[in-house]
């Protein structure tokens, strides 16, 4: 018998990340800290060693309910894509520079920019090591979770 309902890959995956975050624990984070989400898709990744970053903002109606100069309590980041290929991902605070953390496997669960501001901007940068089986391009789908506080 068929499934009457099919369950998009993209909110499954949404679903499965928030969970996770849940799940691990929100590490520094206090019960009932605000956070805020997004979920972005890379742009294409075509050549080994050449970084791609998707940038995170809370958008402006979550920037509006927020408290002036929030700052962090604890992030939580994941990725996902459809290919062999070998890829290092980073979270870095900051458009340039860092502070930046790798993710270890497919996400990260972190306490390492307590204290940052809470708008960021965010950005998970991608890099492809090598290709395995696959090759050019592959996208990655990236979800990022931030929990904040008034400092």
């Amino acid at each position: 018998m068929k499934s009457l309902y099919r369950i998009h890959p993209h909110w499954a995956y949404r679903a499965a990340a928030t969970l996770a975050a849940c799940l691990l624990g929100s590490g520094h984070a206090m019960a009932g800290d605000p956070a805020w989400t997004q979920d972005r898709t890379s742009q294409a990744l075509h050549t080994v060693g050449r970084p791609v970053s998707v940038v995170f903002k809370p958008d402006a109606a979550v920037q509006l309910n927020m408290p002036v100069n929030a700052v962090v309590t604890h992030v939580y980041a994941a990725r996902q894509f459809d290919s062999t290929a070998q890829i290092s991902t980073q979270l870095c605070h900051g458009l340039t520079g860092g502070p930046c953390v790798p993710l270890q496997g497919s996400h990260i669960n972190t306490g390492r920019f307590d204290g940052q501001a809470a708008t960021g901007p965010w950005r998970l940068e991608h890099k492809v090591l090598g290709w395995g089986n696959d090759h050019p391009p592959v996208f990655v789908r990236d979800t990022i979770i931030v929990w904040y506080t008034a400092p």
